[in-house]
């Protein structure tokens, strides 16, 4: 699996992919609010865009 810098370039592209998902359109109001109204503030983002490197990794190597 490759390690994967917190900044890197593709994690920042997948950040934003989720800031700008419309969760809104899965029930997920207070989410899409928190992400419109304080994408900077929303700490989990970068971790799940870890995880998402990580499953495409694990995909890769496999």
């Amino acid at each position: 699996m490759a390690d994967r810098q917190p900044d890197s370039s593709l994690q920042q592209r997948i950040e934003a992919v989720i800031r700008d998902f419309p969760f809104d359109n899965y029930g997920l109001n207070d989410v899409d609010i928190a992400l419109h109204d304080y994408p900077d503030d929303q700490e989990w983002v970068p971790a799940l865009a870890r995880r998402v490197l990580t499953a495409l990794d694990e995909a890769v190597d496999v």
